[in-house]
């Protein structure tokens, strides 16, 4: 990130950032970064940590990387994020350091995995409302060192581990924490406390207005002066009962709550329940909140009291939290909003609906210019941060559309005529249209059509069957451009069917390509293929298709040894696979233990790790006092093919050195001089 940027995605149901492969080692690595920044906003989208559910999360070897964190705050100032949601993720999701300050965090949403939040000697003025936090192996909030801290209106739970704390703090002086109007729901260890291995704290506070439902009551902060009043503690609790509270807890007491948005329905936010406005060209903008959805239905009514088609004016389904409403008359009108709760999976109603009366009408802000709504040419929704320009020969000037699709242009060049053009993600960019400024406001509204789900250039899949809709897997595929000649020249492209039959290619939409098929029989067949879509089948004739290939033909792995001296030696290992369709390439060296285990001898290679193996890749290994032992180098690769290989290969080394003719001379030389000597002595003697 860098400062004065907004990142700003489509819903959290709609963008998605999404960890591919959770299970290597990526450790120390933030998904959104942000150094030294500020003015910054995040917001409207949703991290996935890709391990899909919470227990194989963590039952993984390596499931407290804590380093992994969501966003990173380091030494930022002026920083707002909301309507976000991370999942299934062993890292923190928002973590500030180094006198981050200034910090706005609300309606976002955590499925436990490390920390839900941390702040750690972030320095001063954080705001942490209206947000879902869960723990499941340590706490969903952690202050340290921080001062001015406001947590309100959240909701905290358990699910499934017991967690550490709601709230915990770590230490330091954190003067100004208030921790008011939460609902603590199912917490089994702790809701608010401190560590006394975490050292000392010091500074004061406020903990107040808080339900702790089936939840340990709060018992204070050692080193801090808090004021606790106005805590309920109780077992069955909801909205309903008791006192005005800010939280919402499950009738049925379930621990997955739903989310706490101020309230527990939808509710509008513009325009303001029995309030009178004007329309703007002809347009009234509706606004709702609620946390958790990913899909919104808003329906507009031409009745007060009657809700029926007869009365419905719009409809439409959305991501958004926004609708742009056509209105051109005046009249009472009434507003129902559903939002789906993602966490009970069940649809919920604004109630009462919402009421407002249209008087009048207004034209856009535009004193000398163009205005315009860009909206979906099929739905009629806004078309949010598209990016519209309008151009002349000398000038030119480029607006992004807001929520209801709303751009503005100023014009002070003069009078004539001027280009209007429209671009925005997922959408065939608009013609150029000639717009005739006037000096008076144009207005200019434009209709945008989808994209095609192909996108060229795009992953097309090919799955390889027999006419009698057999699989061939290991089946080659040769792929082979137009000015490329299959007798005389090599593949473009080249790859073997996997077990299901499937292989992709990155190819562009409309380009006839030439295919050759090659059966691991060794039968040989042409196709071609223009794609415009994604996924095609092609068919061969039935025949001896149905073996794959014999895995040596393709992948070959092979060990040799070098003696360098008496006491060292070198292991030098291969492996090559002829399809190069291998990846994750490794080599380790090891024994094995009573022929059976292996045990790897900590001797570290020269190319132990491999990303895409093309060729013949080989690695060395020096050993020591290696004389009388056997050694095994395990190689491990990822095939396309044949799925997980792993060959083990044994190199062994005799007991001792075989001596050398020479050296055999020299023994028996010098053992007949030393009879000789002997005899001469024995002579001697004698004498």
């Amino acid at each position: 990130m860098k400062s004065g940027v907004t990142l700003n995605g489509n819903g959290i149901g709609a963008t998605v950032i999404y960890c591919d492969n959770p299970g290597s080692n990526f450790a120390t690595q933030n998904i959104i970064e942000c150094k030294g920044i500020s003015d910054i906003e995040i917001s409207n989208f949703l991290i996935d940590g890709g391990w899909g559910s919470l227990s194989k999360m963590h039952a993984a070897s390596n499931k407290y990387r804590e380093y992994e964190k969501g966003v990173l705050l380091s030494g930022c100032s002026n920083v707002v994020i909301h309507d976000l949601k991370m999942q299934y993720s062993m890292g923190d999701f928002i973590h500030c350091k180094k006198n981050t300050s200034n910090v706005q965090v609300y309606n976002t949403v955590c499925k436990p995995g490390h920390d839900s939040f941390d702040a750690w000697s972030a320095g001063d003025g954080i705001s942490i409302f209206n947000n879902c936090w869960g723990t499941f192996i340590n706490s969903c909030i952690k202050i340290h060192n921080t001062k001015n801290v406001q947590i309100y209106k959240n909701t905290f739970y358990t699910d499934t581990g017991s967690g550490n704390a709601g709230v915990e703090v770590m230490g330091g002086n954190v003067t100004g924490l208030n921790i008011h109007n939460n609902i603590f729901s199912t917490l089994q260890l702790n809701t608010i406390y401190q560590d006394p291995a975490d050292g000392a704290c010091s500074g004061k506070g406020t903990v107040s207005n808080n339900i702790f439902y089936n939840s340990p009551i709060y018992k204070g902060i050692n080193g801090m002066n808090i004021r606790s009043t106005g805590n309920t503690e109780t077992s069955s609790y909801s909205s309903a009962k008791g006192t005005k509270d800010y939280g919402y807890v499950a009738d049925n007491g379930t621990r997955n709550l739903p989310v706490y948005n101020g309230s527990v329905a939808p509710s509008v936010t513009f325009p303001t329940h029995c309030s009178t406005i004007s329309t703007v060209n002809g347009y009234v903008s509706i606004s709702w909140t609620y946390l958790n959805a990913t899909g919104y239905s808003i329906k507009v009514y031409n009745s007060t009291s009657k809700f029926d088609p007869s009365h419905l004016i719009y409809s439409l389904n959305t991501s958004q939290t926004s609708a742009n409403v056509p209105i051109s008359y005046n009249g009472p009108f009434a507003i129902k909003i559903s939002a789906h709760d993602d966490i009970h999976n069940s649809w919920v109603y604004n109630s009462p609906v919402s009421l407002f009366t249209v008087n009048g009408k207004t034209s856009g802000a535009v004193n000398s210019g163009i205005f315009g709504y860009l909206t979906d040419a099929i739905t009629g929704q806004p078309i949010q941060s598209a990016v519209v320009t309008l151009s002349n020969n000398t000038w030119n000037d480029t607006q992004i559309t807001d929520v209801d699709g709303l751009y503005q242009f100023t014009v002070n060049s003069g009078k004539g005529m001027y280009c209007l053009t429209a671009s925005a993600t997922g959408y065939l960019n608009s013609p150029e249209l000639p717009v005739n400024v006037t000096g008076t406001n144009t207005e200019m509204n434009l209709k945008m059509a989808k994209a095609p789900d192909y996108c060229m250039p795009h992953y097309v899949h090919l799955d390889i069957l027999t006419n009698s809709n057999e699989k061939i897997p290991g089946c080659e595929v040769q792929i082979y451009t137009p000015n490329n000649d299959p007798n005389n020249e090599k593949p473009n492209f080249c790859a073997w069917a996997n077990k299901d039959s499937r292989v992709s290619f990155h190819l562009t939409q409309d380009v006839t390509y030439e295919i050759v098929l090659i059966t691991p029989a060794g039968q040989k067949y042409t196709k071609k293929v223009t794609p415009n879509l994604d996924q095609y089948t092609i068919t061969i004739p039935a025949g001896d298709t149905a073996a794959i290939p014999a895995m040596q033909t393709v992948i070959s792995a092979n060990c040799t040894s070098k003696q360098i001296n008496n006491t060292a030696a070198y292991i030098n290992a291969s492996y090559y696979d002829s399809s190069s369709q291998s990846s994750n390439l490794t080599f380790v060296l090891g024994t094995m233990s009573s022929g059976k285990t292996f045990v790897p001898s900590g001797i570290s290679g020269t190319n132990d790790k491999v990303s895409n193996s093309i060729g013949v890749v080989t690695d060395s290994f020096i050993v020591t006092n290696h004389l009388g032992n056997t050694y095994t180098v395990r190689i491990r690769a990822q095939s396309q093919t044949y799925g997980t290989v792993c060959e083990n290969v044994n190199v062994s080394f005799p007991s001792s050195n075989v001596p050398n003719v020479g050296s055999t001379y020299m023994s028996y030389f010098c053992v007949l001089i030393l009879i000789i000597a002997g005899l001469i002595l024995s002579k001697t003697r004698i004498i």
